[in-house]
């Protein structure tokens, strides 16, 4: 593919050019052997959200759209193919309709869900290598994770859905990366992903939410196509006056400089890293729902006679928590009360306890009236994940525990078991249990292998 003419770069080490150039010259660096595997481990844990969320609702709805017979690309766990950008959106959908997908410290948000069904369908389309994959879905992390270094925590504080903003820029630097587009190129995809950028936290708790997934995938795999049919954007679109940056972060604290920090010499893959999600809830109340989970196992809670569970949650929790007893299972996932009820009641929390019917559970609802809810004093700055948990029992204190990240946190990681299990668990909602094996060895044998091979073993055909 022949270059476009360079334009003059209105700013020496512009934030656009650096991410481009970064994509451009991915193959020339060293990427540690550790970073590789991270990778495969979150695309497997991304694929198992997406096999889960198949017949979800909001993929459904997806796929009745937008799917059919025909199409070059497979649908995960579903008989219909898509185009490369409508398959992108159904799994998209589907990998988050269950909010089991993994999620970034940097982005404030899911970091696979856009990248992996985005790649997966493009790479199927143009017969992508398993190392090229990988590369494309690391191309994609490091730009949503930097461009959410600049702009977070502001950006998420004013009501933008960070899987969706970053997510499609993200998505976009992936798929460019796969379409091998120049340097010239791969800054315009940043820029017209830019421009698709949106997904407003208002509509968490609904189908939407999961959408937000599904269109960051889209919108990733159309800006790569574009800016390869020679589409331009500008070249200062993420940090130039009214630019991704500033849009997004209205009171001025947006900083491109931290986005370039270490660029190419270390991974945010592995550095934040990853986080893998054990529940199909909001992430920021994980370590407490750890926390209640083992003080039931270890017999505190009892039949809940004379209990009550006090809950200190970060201000970032506190904001993002819904108020009203949910209505509906998706309401559920960010009711804190709920949750720990859940937790309590069931010494679990899975897909099962956020349906529409199991919000209605009274044992459930006499649970959360023993829960009550503070913001923590003195709080680690910038951890929105830290909790504290104190079980009374007649007024008297018998458990008390803080605990600053969740179980599946890079310091707090799973095992190789875990992770194998939660794959398992959730491949077999639609697949039987020999062919989710199969799956999970394809995924996890030394070599990736081709996005067509990886696509026939996801398509229910």
């Amino acid at each position: 593919m022949s270059a476009l003419p360079r334009q003059p770069e209105p700013i020496a080490a512009g934030l656009t050019q650096a991410l481009a150039r970064f994509v451009a010259e991915l193959p020339e660096l060293d990427v540690p052997l550790a970073v590789r595997r991270e990778v495969r481990r979150a695309m497997a844990d991304c694929i198992g959200a997406g096999l889960a969320g198949a017949k979800a609702e909001v993929a459904r709805i997806a796929a009745q759209a937008r799917a059919g017979a025909s199409g070059a690309c497979a649908l995960w766990g579903r008989e219909e193919r898509a185009s490369a950008g409508d398959a992108a959106l159904i799994n998209g959908c589907a990998a988050h309709a269950h909010a089991l997908d993994d999620t970034h410290e940097s982005m404030r948000g899911h970091p696979s869900v856009p990248i992996v069904p985005a790649i997966l369908a493009l790479g199927e389309e143009i017969n992508a290598d398993g190392d090229s994959l990988v590369m494309a879905y690391i191309a994609g992390v490091e730009v949503a994770g930097r461009l959410g270094r600049s702009v977070n925590d502001r950006h998420s504080q004013v009501g933008w859905h960070t899987t969706c903003t970053l997510g499609a820029v993200g998505a976009a630097a992936a798929c460019a990366y796969l379409l091998r587009l120049d340097e010239a190129r791969i800054r315009h995809a940043l820029g017209i992903a830019s421009s698709m950028a949106g997904g407003l936290r208002v509509n968490f708790g609904t189908m939407t939410k999961a959408l937000h997934a599904g269109l960051a995938a889209q919108h990733g795999v159309l800006a790569a196509q574009l800016a390869a049919g020679g589409l331009t954007a500008s070249p200062v679109s993420l940090e130039g006056h009214e630019g991704f940056l500033q849009l997004f972060c209205d009171d001025g604290s947006h900083d491109a400089a931290r986005a370039l920090q270490s660029l190419g010499k270390s991974f945010e893959v592995t550095d934040p890293g990853i986080v893998y999600k054990r529940y199909p809830t909001c992430s920021l109340m994980h370590a407490l729902i750890d926390m209640v989970l083992q003080a039931g196992a270890a017999g505190v809670l009892g039949s809940g006679e004379g209990v009550e569970l006090r809950c200190e949650i970060s201000r970032r929790l506190d904001s993002a928590r819904a108020r009203a007893w949910p209505a509906t299972g998706l309401d559920a996932k960010f009711h804190v009360e709920y949750c720990v009820a859940v937790a309590a009641y069931r010494g679990t929390q899975g897909i099962q306890d956020f349906t529409d019917d199991a919000v209605m559970c009274p044992q459930v609802r006499a649970w959360a009236d023993k829960v009550s809810l503070s913001q923590g004093k003195n709080f680690p700055d910038g951890n929105g994940d830290f909790a504290v948990l104190t079980v009374l029992r007649d007024g008297v204190e018998i458990f008390r525990q803080s605990q600053a990240k969740p179980f599946g946190h890079p310091s707090m990681p799973l095992s190789d078991t875990q992770h194998e299990d939660k794959f398992m668990r959730l491949a077999t909602t639609v697949f039987p249990g020999g062919r989710a094996a199969g799956l999970w060895r394809l995924l996890s044998a030394p070599q990736l292998c081709s996005a067509r091979t990886l696509a026939a073993a996801l398509s229910a055909r």
